[in-house]
């Protein structure tokens, strides 16, 4: 009977322990797949930036350049043609 008590006890105490690290285990997933989560929303923040800065760096240099073509054709007497 005493050997069973002990058996009983050893393993309502390994099944606690067990819960537990499953427990710090789900939390500690919980807590990565947020933060994968977070890293996507910033990549995809970061991607639009990037694109937004980009195409003002060529609408920019578009301009600069009509410009130089409607300078050029106004110096040389001809009126540039819209």
């Amino acid at each position: 009977m005493r050997a069973l008590i002990r058996e009983y006890l050893f393993i309502s105490l390994f099944g606690a322990c067990a819960e537990s690290l499953a427990s710090e285990n789900a939390s500690r997933l919980a807590a990565m797949e947020r933060a994968d989560r977070n890293i996507d929303e910033l990549l995809e923040r970061l991607h639009r930036t990037f694109q937004r800065l980009r195409q003002t760096g060529i609408d920019e240099e578009l301009f600069d350049v009509i410009a130089g073509f409607e300078a050029l054709s106004f110096t040389s007497g001809h009126r540039a043609v819209r």
